[in-house]
């Protein structure tokens, strides 16, 4: 058995190894590896994809506290959820839209809260500092529609967004990480820069368009500094709530155990509905697989209904599967 000492030291030089690690062997390591392994993985992923989280919710929520309550809530379902999801090679993507419905449904909570101590709702300054005042009414008209039009973007434009613009990364680290052509990122970096501004010129949102365009034209990063402390408060969250907290281990220091109702009430209602957002993705999938099928279904029993239509039927079938598909010659090779 190795000493603690020893289980200290693989737990650093884990930590050195884990900014090399894809998105998709740190989210393996914290589900299946042992819990030094999991609780430095997950860490990892917090501080990778944190300043973007944390952007989003600062974007979205007037109040420190609120954005750091969605904040640690992203994390949680993360946590919860990360065995469900599919497409582990970039989780910005997933996060992003997590992060904002979270962001969202935590908006409503405070209008509705604020509502009933009758205070107005305070803007709180923006994270990007703007230069004069028209820069400052341009950021506080985009930050509450910012992120529900990269969410509305296309995957093959979102994507690049999300990792260039909210997470800081290079062209040349984005191509890398998709596997696309450096040209191909820049391509359709620029496209969906302009996908984003003749969509808030058309609600009227003229000086956001104007000011978005710029700072990304910049290569300015709508991301945040997250504090260590958030990190650690974070991963604990995830040690005690996570699918892992039954277990644990011999390198951390003992604490008493932790009752279930110590998770903050605000925090969980959010996290339940951001788990909720994962399982109703996965709901219109088969929804949408299910009114495809039912469609089909009916129009072969209409057709079937009426020669003159079962002919018809036929005849399209016919000339969309080739001679001797389901019998006689082989079909010839695709050239």
């Amino acid at each position: 058995m190795f000493s603690a000492v020893a289980q200290r030291r693989l737990k650093h030089d884990f930590k050195e190894r884990a900014s090399d690690l894809s998105d998709g062997s740190l989210l393996e390591r914290y589900l299946t590896g042992d819990e030094a392994d999991a609780q430095a993985a997950f860490q990892a992923l917090v501080i990778r994809h944190g300043p973007m989280v944390l952007g989003i919710c600062r974007h979205v929520l007037a109040e420190e506290h609120d954005a750091e309550d969605a904040f640690q809530a992203t994390f949680l379902v993360l946590a919860q959820k990360g065995g469900s999801i599919r497409n582990r090679t970039v989780l910005a993507g997933w996060l992003h839209e997590v992060a904002h419905r979270i962001a969202i449904k935590a908006r409503v909570g405070v209008v509705r809260r604020r509502s009933l101590e009758r205070q107005a709702m305070a803007m709180s300054p923006p994270a990007i500092e703007p230069d004069n005042q028209d820069d400052t009414a341009a950021w506080n008209e985009l930050r509450p529609v910012l992120h529900a039009e990269v969410d509305r973007l296309p995957e093959k434009y979102r994507l690049p967004v999300i990792l260039c613009y909210l997470e800081g990364k290079t062209n040349e680290e984005v191509a890398q990480l998709l596997r696309w052509p450096v040209g191909t990122v820049k391509g359709r970096l620029s496209r969906a820069r302009d996908l984003l501004r003749s969509r808030l010129m058309r609600k009227g949102l003229v000086l956001s368009a104007a000011f978005l365009l710029t700072a990304l034209s910049q290569g300015r990063v709508f991301a945040e500094i997250v504090p260590d402390s958030l990190v650690t408060s974070t991963v604990s969250l995830a040690q005690q709530f996570g699918p892992r907290r039954a277990r644990l281990t011999l390198h951390m220091p003992e604490r008493a155990p932790v009752p279930e109702t110590v998770l903050p009430a605000r925090i969980a209602l959010l996290s339940k509905a951001g788990a909720q957002l994962a399982r109703g993705r996965k709901l219109l999938s088969w929804l949408l697989l299910s009114i495809v099928v039912f469609s089909t279904s009916v129009g072969v029993c209409v057709a079937a209904s009426n020669p003159q239509s079962l002919s018809n039927l036929r005849t399209a079938f016919s000339s969309l599967i080739p001679a001797g598909a389901f019998g006689g010659s082989a079909p010839s090779a695709c050239h």
